[in-house]
C-alpha cells in the first residue's frame, strides 16, 4: 500500500494536457456527485466535497491538475450550486464560499506540490545510492580479478619471493593511482594525458628529453579514455616503464622513451577496419631508443610483461595490440575504439 501512494504521489502523466484532463475529470464527477446529493443534503456548503477533489487531482496529476480541477469548481459552482431563491444574502455567501474555497485550494496544492517534491527527492536519492551500491559492488568485483591475475603472475614458482614482491608492490601502486585518478573525476572518462603523467611520473628521469609526451596539437581537444580502458591502460604503461627502467631506454644516459597517440580512421597496420560510421579510434605507440639492446629472448618477468601488453586491453572494442624489440630498442603499439567503449 505505501509502495502505491509513493507511485501515485511521484507520478504523473507526462503530457500537459492529460494532467489538465485529469483536474477536468475529477471536476465533473464531484460536480455530478454534488448535484445528485442536492435532494438529500440541499444546496447549502456546496464547497464541502471541492477541497477533497482539489487534493486527489493534485496527488494524481500534479500542480497542474490541481489548479485546473480548482478553477472548473470555483467557475462552475454558481450556475449549479447557486439557491433557487438567488437572495443577495446568498449570492454574498457563495461568493465568500468561493474566495474561501480557491485560498484553501491553493494552499492544499502548494501543501501537496511540497510534499510530492520531497517524496520524488527521496526516492530518486533511493534509486541512486540502490545503482552506487551495484556499482561500487561491480567495480570491486573487476578490481580484485585484477587484482587476483596480477598475484598469480607475480608470484609464480621458481621465482625471486623479493622481486615478486616488489613487482607486485609496483603493480599495485600503479593500480592504485589510476584507481586515484578516477576517483578524482567521478569515474568519468580521464584524458588520455593525465592518465600517462600519473603512471609514468614515477619513471622520470632527470633530463626532460628522455621521456616525451606527444599526443595530438593543442588546438584539438584531448583525448578521452573510459574507466576500464585507462584501468587496462595504465598497467600497460606501467609495465612498459619498469621494463625500460630495467632493460631498456631508460636504464641508459642516452636512451629516450616516446609515448605518442592519435585518434584516425586506420587500425594500427594502416588497414581499414569494419564499424559503425563516426567511430573514433584511439591509436598508441611506445617507442624506446638509444638503451640497450633488447635480449633475444626475454626472461620469465619479461614474458608476463608481454603477455600483459597484449592482452590486457583485449576487452575494449576493436582492440588491437603488439609488442616488438627492435635493435634500437622496444616498440608497442595499441589501438582500440572509443565509441561505444
Amino acid at each position: 500500500m505505501t509502495d502505491f501512494l509513493v507511485r501515485r504521489i511521484t507520478g504523473q502523466p507526462r503530457h500537459p494536457l492529460a494532467r489538465v484532463g485529469v483536474g477536468v475529470g475529477l471536476a465533473g464527477l464531484v460536480i455530478a456527485a454534488r448535484l445528485a446529493l442536492v435532494p438529500s443534503m440541499g444546496q447549502g456548503m456546496p464547497f464541502v466535497a471541492f477541497i477533497p477533489a482539489v487534493l486527489l487531482a493534485t496527488l494524481l496529476g500534479g500542480g497542474l491538475s490541481g489548479v485546473t480541477a480548482a478553477l472548473i469548481l470555483a467557475f462552475a459552482s454558481p450556475f449549479v450550486l447557486l439557491p433557487d431563491d438567488q437572495q443577495a444574502g446568498a449570492l454574498r455567501r457563495l461568493l465568500l464560499g468561493e474566495a474561501l474555497f480557491l485560498g484553501s485550494s491553493g494552499f492544499v496544492i502548494w501543501i501537496v506540490a511540497t510534499l510530492r517534491a520531497t517524496v520524488a527527492r527521496e526516492v530518486a536519492a533511493r534509486e541512486t545510492e540502490r545503482l552506487l551500491r551495484l556499482e561500487l559492488h561491480h567495480r570491486v568485483k573487476n578490481t580484485l580479478a585484477v587484482v587476483q591475475a596480477l598475484a598469480d603472475q607475480s608470484f609464480r614458482e621458481g621465482g625471486d619471493p623479493d622481486a615478486d614482491r616488489q613487482a607486485f608492490s609496483a603493480r599495485l601502486s600503479a593500480l592504485a593511482g589510476v584507481h586515484d585518478v578516477l576517483v578524482d573525476r567521478a569515474w568519468r572518462s580521464v584524458t588520455l594525458e593525465s592518465l600517462a603523467e600519473r603512471a609514468l611520473a614515477p619513471f622520470r628521469p632527470p633530463r626532460p628529453d628522455a621521456l616525451v609526451l606527444s599526443g595530438p596539437p593543442v588546438f584539438i581537444p584531448p583525448v578521452s579514455i573510459p574507466p576500464e580502458a585507462a584501468v587496462a591502460l595504465a598497467l600497460c604503461l606501467h609495465e612498459l616503464a619498469t621494463n625500460a627502467a630495467k632493460h631498456g631506454a631508460l636504464s641508459s644516459d642516452h636512451g629516450q622513451v616516446r609515448l605518442s597517440w592519435r585518434v584516425d580512421d586506420k587500425a594500427i597496420d594502416g588497414k581499414p577496419i569494419d564499424r559503425k560510421a563516426g567511430a573514433r579510434r584511439l591509436s598508441l605507440e611506445w617507442r624506446e631508443t638509444g638503451g640497450p639492446a633488447p635480449a633475444s629472448e626475454p626472461g620469465r618477468r619479461r614474458g608476463f610483461g608481454a603477455r600483459l601488453l597484449a592482452r590486457a586491453l583485449a576487452a575494449q572494442p576493436g582492440a588491437q595490440a603488439a609488442l616488438e624489440f627492435l635493435p634500437d630498442g622496444a616498440r608497442w603499439t595499441a589501438a582500440f575504439d572509443l565509441d561505444g567503449a
